[in-house]
């Protein structure tokens, strides 16, 4: 099930969504393109998730940056994804209310996908 954020919480909801979901693994992907000519890149795989912030100084198109990694643990691999001109935001909820992932839709019409694996 998906769930569209307002963009008014985005702040809020995305701290709370970064505490609840904190060293959770992830697989980052970005589709590209119109249905029938999608192209996907998965961008990573297995990292936990640091946190999500939101840079709302331009209004009409936020750009917000997906922490990935844990510094100062064995494998201290970190990465930093940027979605620059947001324009939606959706959690992916399973049927048992639990969060599965995001879904951040940019002005380009390109969508980030953040999933957690289990």
């Amino acid at each position: 099930m998906n769930t569209e954020v307002k963009r008014s919480n985005w702040n809020e909801f995305m701290k709370l969504f970064s505490e609840k979901n904190r060293f959770r693994p992830t697989r980052l992907g970005v589709f590209e393109g119109e249905p029938g000519e999608m192209r996907d890149y998965w961008l990573e795989d297995g990292l936990p998730l640091a946190g999500i912030d939101v840079d709302d100084h331009n209004a009409t198109a936020p750009t917000i940056e997906i922490m990935l990694g844990k510094s100062g643990a064995p494998d201290s691999r970190t990465m930093t994804h940027v979605v620059r001109g947001a324009q939606s935001a959706n959690i992916i909820l399973s049927n048992g209310g639990i969060d599965d992932g995001l879904e951040i839709k940019d002005e380009e019409g390109n969508t980030t996908f953040l999933r957690f694996e289990n």
